[in-house]
């Protein structure tokens, strides 16, 4: 078989090999034909048979090599577009976000699902079950109109369908013993009720004096000081900086590069896709921020997975004999630069009853996020409660 003839019909646009690249593939094929055959069952006419497929095979294999070699020297285009490495998807998500229009709508609506994992036991069974609960806050434009939350207990359940299957096994009780982990507190030892559908729903409904958020975490902000924030990185880092001297005097040890870290509650708030990609941008640049690749959420959603702390810890809620590696991280979206789930406990290792990867713990946004041209109605079957809601 005449090997440069064979390259020639299968690339016929293509400048011939280098005579280095043609020498070497000459040099496996010699080499391959000098290597002696293995006897076996097969009589002499088979071993020279099977030889002989040996040899042609090298041959086709050698110079396929070639091909794909030359193939790939050639076909590929000199500009290949490689996923963003570290920091960089951040600052291209920031890019995308930035050419975002602006949310319009009367009220802005964040519903939130927290959700944990819990050991229990039960007739003889120990399993999983999954606790839900949900909170809808509704924030108007307007801060004469009223801010409006709402909290109930979604479920508790088996988390899993073996998990259901143990339920079961043992009778189905409502009633199941939280596992006593070592090292546990006596308080997570107590019974659990299991509720399959809503229940224990209070809301709170009143105008807030000033238009103040709920959400403190970055200071005492209303929706009109989100909106005057910078669309600028570092424009945006100095207005962070008067912040962080107003809370300076009850958190006197943080300093400033550590509340830069908090900035990403930003990215939680409501305000304008500029902001939310300054905020990136911001964040893709501190030491503490790390990202992690792509990830699917809790909820079944793409998300790009980074952290912007110290993200490592341990849980005495699973395990036998000791407590359980977890890592803790945010979930962005990465269309829009949102949050889709915060404070995810991921177990890091492997236990009884729990998988490596497992979602743990997390506060997910429901799909439903965002701003809003609908207004609130007063919650059928809830309590209004005097006491602020979280």
């Amino acid at each position: 078989m005449d090997e440069l003839r064979l390259l020639a019909r299968a690339l016929p646009d293509a400048p011939p090999p280098s005579a280095e690249v043609v020498e070497k593939a000459r040099l496996r094929l010699a080499a391959a034909q000098r290597e002696p055959v293995r006897p076996g069952r097969a009589n002499r006419r088979g071993l020279t048979w099977g030889w002989t497929l040996g040899a042609a095979a090298t041959t086709i294999a050698v110079v396929m090599a070639v091909v794909t070699l030359v193939s790939n020297m050639t076909a590929v285009p000199p500009t290949v577009l490689a996923p963003p490495a570290g920091n960089d998807a951040l600052l291209q998500l920031a890019d995308r976000v930035a050419k975002l229009p602006d949310e319009r709508g009367d009220y802005w609506r964040r519903p939130l699902l927290n959700n944990g994992l819990i050991r229990v036991r039960a007739g003889g069974e120990t399993f999983n079950v999954l606790s839900s609960s949900r909170i809808d806050l509704w924030q108007p434009r307007d801060p004469g109109d009223p801010v409006q939350a709402e909290q109930r207990q979604q479920f508790v359940r088996p988390a899993t369908e073996a998990d259901e299957r143990a339920w079961r096994a043992a009778g189905s009780p409502v009633t199941v013993q939280r596992v006593c982990t070592p090292g546990g507190m006596a308080g997570d030892c107590a019974k659990v009720q299991l509720r399959l559908k809503p229940s224990q729903c209070v809301y709170t409904r009143a105008a807030e004096p000033g238009g103040v958020l709920g959400d403190r975490r970055l200071g005492e902000l209303t929706l009109a000081d989100l909106a005057a924030l910078p669309g600028d990185a570092e424009q945006l880092r100095e207005k962070l900086r008067t912040y962080w001297k107003t809370r300076k005097a009850s958190r006197p040890k943080e300093s400033f590069e550590e509340f830069l870290s908090t900035s990403s509650h930003l990215l939680e708030l409501p305000v304008k896709p500029s902001v939310r990609a300054a905020t990136l941008r911001l964040l893709a640049g501190l030491p503490t921020t790390k990202v992690r690749g792509s990830i699917t959420d809790p909820l079944g959603r793409t998300g790009i997975e980074v952290t912007f702390i110290k993200s490592e810890g341990f849980t005495a809620g699973f395990g036998t004999d000791d407590e359980v590696a977890q890592r803790y991280t945010t979930i962005l979206d990465p269309r829009t630069g949102t949050v889709l789930a915060v404070d995810v406990a991921i177990a890091a290792e492997s236990t009884e009853g729990l998988a490596k990867g497992t979602f743990m713990d997390y506060q997910a946004w429901a799909p439903e996020a965002g701003w809003t041209s609908e207004r609130p109605e007063r919650p059928r079957g809830c309590r209004l409660s005097d006491r602020p809601l979280p």
